[in-house]
């Protein structure tokens, strides 16, 4: 028995030392390890070795500077597409031949049930679907551009110099010409200097706090007003301060209806007016209490309301269903061509502008 015990014990203390070299040669070779990986990284240091090589640096610039430089070539990319998307715009000096092709290409496609008649409900969604689009277009178009032009200094706001330099490099203009052209660029096509007088002014009313610089919300109220929801909410609170003669915070269907408070165009006479004012306060008086509050307000004037497209569907019918069955044909739409080709169903944006 004692002998037994003895071997057991033996037995015992062989495993406990077997296992204890076996956590010393861990430890060793933990401690190698690491000895190994600073003298490498030491090496690194003193020598500057790369840790990758100079082809795949270059490609994954992983600096501040690469970083943002590579970013803004992107950018300026992005920029450059939509801003050639918003020059594109159908323009109303096309020839004939165009705005035959252009109006024809449109009805087609608002001609959803393809039996060659367009409905009043198809073009009205064929509208809406087209100021979606401008609008959508209009928000991605802002961002990249302002970032591309935002380069001298990198600060956040664009300058009009910056925006100036872009809009003329957009146009064709050599950076020769750009960095040495004369004020009142002698030689420019009449257009482009109106457009850019337009420009200035439109600059103007967009800068609330800078007049010399626009932030990027500023940016869209320039570039894009029926985007702006500062633009929209502005235009409310003209609109209530013009008309709210009471001066209790909304208005009544007379203070918004009256032609002595608003510009009446010149093919409406007062009466005519007046009754087309009811029509639309009817339809901005959601919970129809005879009271038009400014969340109502800014809700009917926002372009993404429905009443745009259905408004614009509605006068396009007017102006060009000759037969008053209540539909259009594409003969009805061409005879009318003029009238279609600067309107929603083809040019969101230049409508749009003109109203904003």
């Amino acid at each position: 028995m004692p002998l037994l015990m003895v071997l057991q014990l033996f037995r015992s203390g062989v495993t406990k030392v077997g296992i204890s070299m076996r956590l010393h040669a861990r430890l060793r070779l933990w401690v190698g390890l690491a000895a190994a990986y600073l003298i490498v990284m030491g090496f690194v240091y003193l020598l500057q070795v790369p840790l990758r090589s100079n082809t795949l640096h270059s490609h994954y610039d992983l600096t501040a500077f690469g970083v943002r430089e590579k970013h803004h070539e992107l950018v300026k990319k992005e920029a450059e597409r939509y801003a050639q998307a918003a020059l594109q715009v159908p323009r109303i000096d096309m020839d004939v031949v165009e705005q035959i092709r252009v109006l024809t290409e449109a009805f087609r496609k608002a001609d959803t049930n393809g039996d060659g008649l367009l409905e009043l409900t198809e073009l009205s969604t064929w509208i809406g679907s087209k100021i979606k689009e401008h609008l959508n277009l209009a928000l991605k178009e802002n961002f990249f551009m302002f970032t591309a032009i935002d380069l001298d200094p990198r600060n956040g706001m664009v300058s009009w110099d910056e925006y100036h330099r872009f809009f003329l490099k957009q146009h064709g203009y050599s950076d020769e010409y750009i960095n040495t052209h004369k004020e009142n660029h002698k030689g420019m096509p009449r257009e482009l200097k109106e457009t850019i007088m337009r420009d200035k002014a439109s600059w103007s009313e967009a800068a609330r706090d800078n007049p010399e610089q626009l932030t990027i919300d500023e940016f869209l109220a320039f570039r894009h007003p029926e985007s702006s929801h500062a633009t929209i909410l502005n235009i409310v609170e003209e609109t209530i301060g013009r008309l709210d003669l009471d001066e209790n915070g909304v208005l009544s269907e007379s203070e918004f209806s009256d032609p002595d408070l608003n510009e009446v165009p010149d093919d409406m006479t007062e009466e005519q007016f007046r009754l087309e004012r009811l029509d639309e306060f009817r339809v901005a008086d959601e919970d129809k209490n005879g009271k038009l509050e400014r969340h109502e307000l800014l809700r009917y004037i926002d372009p993404r309301n429905i009443h745009h497209a259905e408004k614009e569907a509605v006068s396009l019918f007017g102006a060009a269903d000759s037969n008053l069955d209540a539909v259009l044909t594409l003969k009805e739409v061409l005879a009318k061509k003029e009238i279609f080709i600067v309107s929603k169903m083809i040019d969101a944006a230049r409508s749009f502008h003109d109203e904003f």
